[in-house]
């Protein structure tokens, strides 16, 4: 896994997830970006950009049970 991107637009969902991963992974490169051009996703729910593909969730609790098994996957 290279990089998981936040949609800035998207912080009112995601902010505390961001904070959550970037303190849990340290060595991952994870950022926020002003617009991530993935409007209608953003509109509808939390979601991030993992190696350029969208993974999208109806919580963040399930957003993040979804990445960081994804990040276990690439580190194991």
């Amino acid at each position: 896994m290279d990089k998981i991107y936040f949609c800035k637009e998207n912080d009112f969902k995601t902010k505390k997830l961001y904070k959550t991963l970037k303190s849990s992974y340290p060595d991952l490169k994870i950022k926020r970006k002003g617009c991530l051009g993935k409007c209608k996703t953003c509109k509808e729910c939390p979601f991030s950009l993992v190696d350029g593909k969208v993974v999208k969730c109806d919580s963040n609790d399930e957003l993040y049970r979804k990445l960081n098994k994804k990040i276990l996957k690439k580190t194991v």
